[in-house]
């Protein structure tokens, strides 16, 4: 799915953890 890149790609760039992306979204 290209959220879940989206979402890869966002992680790297910031750093964070899956689990705060999540939570945020």
């Amino acid at each position: 799915n290209i959220a879940r890149r989206t979402v890869a790609k966002y992680r790297e760039q910031l750093n964070i953890p899956v689990a705060r992306l999540r939570k945020e979204l």
